[in-house]
């Protein structure tokens, strides 16, 4: 353990990785020098021998290796439950860090509690945006913010609706207030859902371009088996945020999304389709862990209209979306938040 008084010595990495033996070397050697605190590897079941090399490579790193995959939120969670030191850094495997990165994202914190910080996260070899954080919608969709743009672009820090689950830190005790990542989910949208509990409870989401993390991003094309996971922890994410008044009052903009959301399915064929209905039964019916519901207060930290130029395959497609937006305002405005 680091104990030289920088503000990287009070915070902790906590890496979760599933067969990432291509990229966990240069992910635990970036980070080791920002000389943090210490790293936990969780392990969730590798077969790639991403195993051997953190116990091989990385004798200083702490490995944790549970005994059963159960999922991203789950890996985290274990992960800072071994944690205490002031600060928690959510980091995953598939990056590397630019100097200074970990330090970028901790300063904002020294002097607000109740925050959460976010990096620009560009592709791995740094050519184009990967994401600014994240813009997270009323309807429960979550998309990439700036994704694909320079990176020149996105220079100012700000607050956001949406942190990504790729990077961002906060302090240990919140993220223990905030009871970490909901372990109803197993992969995808666990960010979103935790953006949405940390609006509820009044805190900020800043991103901070400082702070620089290179990940192994995949285009925007989406596996069929993604769309299952992505639209079962949606319809679980407002099951549990919404009651049924602001459900009712945001009727016209879900069944909008819905639309927009088979149309998206039907691009993948009938797997895409197979999924989109096995998304429907499962996240409509699976038990929700409560919260204490305020919509309204959620719903005032959300972004009102969905990034146009994500997603967009023609001008046809992309004129959909300008129509959609309208009628998102529209209904938004009608709810007199």
């Amino acid at each position: 353990m680091k104990t030289s008084g920088t503000l990287t010595s009070q915070a902790t990495i906590v890496v979760v990785s599933y067969n990432h033996a291509d990229f966990i070397e240069q992910c635990l050697r970036t980070s080791l020098a920002e000389e943090p605190a210490e790293i936990i590897v969780v392990d969730t079941g590798s077969t790639d021998g991403t195993r051997d090399i953190v116990a091989r490579e990385f004798p200083d790193v702490k490995l944790l290796t549970p005994a059963e995959n159960l999922g991203y939120g789950v890996g985290n969670n274990t992960g800072v439950s071994e944690i205490d030191t002031e600060y928690t850094i959510i980091l995953n495997p598939d990056t590397k860090v630019k100097p200074g990165c970990f330090r970028a994202l901790l300063e904002p914190l020294r002097k607000a509690d109740r925050r959460i910080t976010t990096p620009k996260i560009l592709t791995y070899g740094g050519e184009r945006i990967n994401t600014c954080g994240n813009v997270d919608h009323f309807t429960g969709l979550g998309f990439t913010r700036g994704f694909n743009q320079s990176p020149t672009k996105f220079t100012e820090p700000e607050s956001i609706s949406g942190l990504s689950g790729a990077c961002f830190a906060l302090r240990t005790a919140l993220y223990r207030e905030l009871d970490g990542f909901d372990e109803a989910f197993f992969l995808y949208m666990e960010d979103v859902e935790l953006s949405w509990r940390a609006a509820l409870n009044e805190i900020d989401i800043r991103y901070v371009p400082d702070a620089v993390v290179f990940h192994e991003y995949q285009d925007v094309a989406m596996p069929s088996e993604k769309i299952y996971h992505v639209e079962r922890g949606r319809y679980y994410t407002l099951r549990k945020h919404l009651d049924a008044q602001i459900a009712v009052a945001l009727l016209p903009s879900l069944l909008l999304t819905e639309l927009l959301t088979c149309g998206f399915a039907l691009l993948s064929g009938t797997d895409g389709i197979r999924n989109k209905l096995r998304a429907i039964r499962d996240g409509l019916t699976m038990d929700v862990n409560k919260v204490q519901k305020n919509p309204q207060k959620v719903l005032t930290r959300l972004a009102i209209e969905i990034p146009e130029d994500q997603l967009t395959y023609n001008r046809f497609d992309q004129f959909g979306k300008k129509l959609a937006n309208a009628a998102y305002r529209l209904n938004y405005r009608l709810l007199n938040l």
